[in-house]
Parts: structure tokens; sequence; C-alpha cells
């Protein structure tokens, strides 16, 4: 067969059913030999990032790699901002992009000019900083040898994206039969290592009073969430999560106080602060989580944490954390041999009243004030009208804020691309979903101001038949921007309002073709609209003005966020630690 059969070959042999890609001059040939297949198809996107969106949630989804090809220049260079998402999220993809001929390329000769062959462009130098792995193949066992070992690389140790770059005369090239190379064994550490492990984590928790457990992505990722989480109810922990640990921890769980951070729950937060034990599983804690001033952050507590990734671990030295690195898929290992400290009861008690107080309960007062739709109860409608095992991708800005505060998850997969957090990730990466998973709801959730970076991805839906609701929050503008704005620009909108402008929704849904719902109040969004058959789009009418309530502004910790307690309901969420707050806050 020849290199691009080979590579058509080892695609599907790695269970990839569908390779995300839009067609150009340099991927003609391998985009030739996945179309000849019956085992694998590809599928049209109108934009190479959008591809790379579509690929990264695939893994999220079903646990599988996602693939995309793209042509040389235009076509690599607009992958990487769907590559970062996955970079970022630790989340295994294969990108395999076409390159001008070898005879053709810069590579040759002692001259460097910018450029030889037509859209030439080095990739391979581009794509590293966001890539687990990169390469550029020059031979047939180049070739052979470079898919296994970028494979193993996307799906090993953290996680992350791979890139092989693949000339167009090695697509051509002859290569022999078939024939996968064997990988290496695995070997699993030592039971005394896992028992290390464990004991420098009983240590750490010796004497603790006030413990707690942040769940972080990283327990989804090895796919131990279902061990992790019986352990929690066996121990009785109370557990926070980050954004990206709220996918795959049940919300329903005894002990669950909500997601944490600068849009956090404010339950959850005031946990962390008065905490005396804090066990970090998986979580790299960004200025999301802990604020940009990390020593803010469990301030009274000692913080032990387990993650795969030896270069997170070493940002915390500075800070005292106890580290352990740790392949999860070992993780419940681990915590079957932890010996956890006894909570006293006033803890217990705290941890009670801060789920009935706040968890649960995000509301705006905002629209209450000014008679307008609120995000938080437009979202628990959509919550009530979802399956179980439904699909919903977020987008970025405020309408992922509100959907993360105010989402009640039980089965589903609730996911965006937390870590780049592109406008526009929702729409394709929800495409990518629905062909992966067609079984399954989908349900995209995205802002008018995202909706419009990939909104030629509509296309692609109506053509490939996605069935999916498409919602869209539209504040008529980037709201995320316009409250940072409002806190710190003395409310000059620059580009934000000023400059920002959208089209008829629902004339552009009706020049695809799509089934258009305006609603102006969540009663207005019926059963029907939330169907699993069907492309539909939900536009919810929000005030301009809403904001994102409860944040945390610059300067401040995450127990104290905006809008502002009065002082009597802050102390008591401070009922362990009476931190003072800080000069400012309204009283």
């Amino acid at each position: 067969m020849t290199g691009a059969e080979y590579i058509a070959a080892f695609l599907a042999s790695k269970g990839i059913r569908h390779v995300f890609l839009m067609t150009g001059g340099a991927a003609t040939f391998m985009i030739d030999a996945i179309g000849r297949r019956d085992d694998i198809d590809y599928v049209c996107m109108q934009h190479e990032q959008a591809a790379a969106m579509a690929a990264d949630a695939v893994w999220r989804v079903n646990g599988t790699v996602g693939a995309t090809m793209a042509t040389s220049g235009p076509g690599a260079t607009n992958l990487l901002t769907g590559i970062a998402c996955s970079y970022f999220d630790s989340i295994p993809s294969l990108h395999i992009t076409g390159q001008v001929n070898l005879r053709e390329s810069r590579r040759l000769g002692s001259a460097a000019p910018r450029q030889v062959g037509f859209q030439e462009t080095k990739i391979v130098e581009m794509a590293r900083p966001v890539t687990k792995y990169a390469v550029q193949v020059h031979t047939p066992e180049d070739l052979r040898r470079e898919l296994e070992v970028a494979y193993r690389e996307a799906t090993t140790g953290r996680m992350g994206p791979v890139l092989v770059d693949v000339p167009m005369d090695l697509q051509q090239a002859e290569m022999g039969a078939f024939s996968p190379l064997p990988s290496p064994p695995s070997l699993p550490p030592h039971e005394e290592e896992l028992a290390r492990i464990a004991a420098t984590v009983t240590r750490a928790l010796e004497g603790a009073r006030r413990p707690l457990l942040y769940w972080g992505a990283g327990v989804g990722l090895a796919g131990v969430e279902r061990e992790v989480e019986a352990w929690v109810r066996a121990s009785g922990l109370p557990v926070v999560s980050s954004w990206a640990g709220a996918t795959s921890i049940d919300h329903d769980l005894p002990g669950f106080c909500g997601t944490v951070g600068v849009y956090g729950n404010r339950g959850g937060n005031f946990l962390i602060q008065n905490c005396d034990a804090l066990l970090v599983l998986g979580s790299r804690l960004d200025n999301r989580q802990r604020t940009g001033n990390p020593a803010t952050f469990a301030p009274d507590a000692r913080v032990i944490v387990l993650d795969v990734d030896a270069e997170e671990l070493a940002k915390y030295a500075a800070d005292g954390y106890v580290c352990e690195q740790l392949d999860f898929k070992h993780l419940p290992a681990v915590l079957r041999q932890v010996a956890l400290p006894e909570a006293n009861n006033a803890w217990l008690d705290h941890v009670g009243l801060m789920q009935e107080r706040y968890v649960g309960k995000c509301r705006s007062t905002f629209a209450e004030a000014n008679g307008s739709q609120s995000p938080y109860e437009a979202i628990r409608r959509i919550n009530a009208l979802v399956a179980r095992d439904a699909v919903v991708v977020n987008d970025t800005g405020a309408a992922v804020c509100w959907a993360f505060q105010a989402f009640h998850r039980t089965g589903q997969a609730l996911f965006t691309a937390g870590g780049n957090s592109p406008m526009g990730y929702a729409l394709p990466a929800a495409i990518g979903a629905k062909l992966t998973a067609p079984e399954r709801q989908v349900v995209c959730m995205t802002g008018d101001g995202g909706f419009q970076v990939n909104l030629q991805e509509l296309q692609t839906a109506v053509h490939y038949g996605t069935d999916m609701t498409i919602i869209v929050m539209n504040n008529a503008g980037y709201g995320i921007i316009k409250q940072f704005q409002d806190a710190y620009l003395a409310g000059r909108h620059h580009a934000t309002a000023t400059g920002y402008s959208q089209p008829d929704f629902g004339r552009i849904a009706a020049a695809y073709g799509i089934d258009y719902h305006r609603i102006e109040r969540p009663s207005d969004i019926r059963p029907e609209m939330l169907a699993p058959e069907g492309l539909r789009l939900l536009d919810i009418i929000l005030d301009p003005r809403t904001p994102i309530e409860p944040k945390v502004e610059m300067g401040r910790p995450i127990h104290d966020q905006f809008p502002y307690l009065d002082d009597g309901e802050w102390a008591e969420g401070n009922a362990f630690n009476r931190h003072e707050r800080r000069a400012g806050a309204p009283k």
C-alpha cells in the first residue's frame, strides 16, 4: 500500500471512525485513501479550526482518539487553536497534515529561504508548544514508526494532542502491507510505591478535623471516576470540583458542594477557605481556581496534590504543598490504603449548611431587579428537560459561567475547552460529539459572540443531518468582558458593545433551514425543543447588562465574591477561620 493508504489503515486500526477535515492539495492523497475504505470516513468541516475542535470532543464523549487532516500552510496553521484546546485540557487527539514534496522543501540545500514549495510552512515547529509530540516524516519507515509513537504519546501519561506532518511524496511512497509495530510493555508501579504514596497522604491528613476533597479533571480522564466516587461515598468526605472535574462527578453525591473558583459556588469556596486539609486529585489549580494570588487559597489548610504531571507538581514547591506523582489508573488502589481522619460534627454540619444555602441556588439579582430573563432559570429549565446521558457542550464567556454555575450534572457529559477557552468552540465540538455518539442527545450551549466565530459550521450540521439543539445565551455582546469593563474601566464598552453587532439569528436559521425559537422567558422552553431528533436554534434573549453572579473581583480571595454578602452571612460562611474582610467590601 501507499503511505496514504497506510495512514488510513492505521487510523482505522485504532478504532477511529471519523476524520474531521477540510480538503487541500497536500492532503488529497490521504483523504482519497480514507474515502476508499468502509471502516473509516471523513467529515467535511467548513474550517480547519472547527475540525480540531470537533476532534477534541471525541475523547470527551466516548474515550476514543479524535483525528483531523489538513493541507499544508493555512490548512495546518488553522488547526492550532483547536489543537491548543486539547493540549491545555489533556485531551488526546491525532492531527495529520500534508506537506510539500521533500524534493521541493526548504530542508534541502544550504540556503534558508522563507518558503520553497507552494504553501510550505514549518508546522511542526509552530505546533510543538501546544502538542505533546510533533514530527515530520522523511522515509516510509519514519511514517510507520512515528504514527505509533505519536499515538502512544497522545494516550499515555498526561495525555494530549500530537501532530504528524507527511510530505506528499511520502503519501505516495510504497509501504508494503499494513503491519503495526508492537507497543512496548507498560510496567505497573510496584505495590510498595503505591503504598508509599498512600502513607504520605495519610500522614499529611493526620489530625485534620475539617478535611475536604478537591475533584479535578484527572479523575475522569483516567476513567476511574466510578471507583473514586464509591470511595468518596464510603468515606463521607465533603467534595468540591473544578469545572473540568464537574463532568465526571455525580452532583447528587451526598457531600458534593459545587464547583469552586472565581466563578464558583459560594458554599464550595467557603469550604476551601475554612478546611484544614485539602486533598486535590488531578487538578492544576489555575488562576481561575486559586485567583491571581494563590497565597489566599486554602490559607489554613495542608494541601496535598496528586497528579500525573511532574511539571504541574513542581509549580507548587514554593507553596509548601505535599505533592505526589501518580498515574491515575492506580488512584483507586492508593485511596483504598489512605487512612482518613474523622471529621468533627461541627464541620459536617457546616458543610450541610453550605450545601443548603448555596449549592444549586445561583440567581440573577440583576434580572430580579429589572424584570428581565434570568440566565440561571433558563439553564435550570434546560437542565430539567435533557436526558440523563445527554452531551452538553459549552462555549466560553458569560455563557459558560452561567452554565457551570447552574447546571446540575448527574450522568450527562458537561464540558468546555477550559484551558484555551476560545470563542466558537461549542458548535463544532457538538457536531463532533453527535457524530461520535449518534444515540445520545446533544445540546450546544453558546453565546451570541461565540456563536458567530464558527457560524459557518451550521452548514456542516445541516449537511450531515446532525440532530441537536443549539442554545444561544444572547446578551447582545461580549458579556464577560463588559462586566470587566464595568468593574475596572468605568463602563467604557469599547469593542464589546461599541463596535459589536449581530445578525438576526432567526433569518440566519431560516437560511440554513433550521427551526428557530425566540425565548423571552424560561417557560417558553418546551420539551419538544430539547427533543433528541431535529436541528433547532433557541435564542435566549437576555438584558445586555446581565452579569455573572457570583464572581471574584481582582484582588479578592475566592470566598469574597460579588455581589458582596453582608457581614453577618459572610461571617457565617467563615465559621471556622475568622478571616478579616478586605477593605472596600460593602457592608
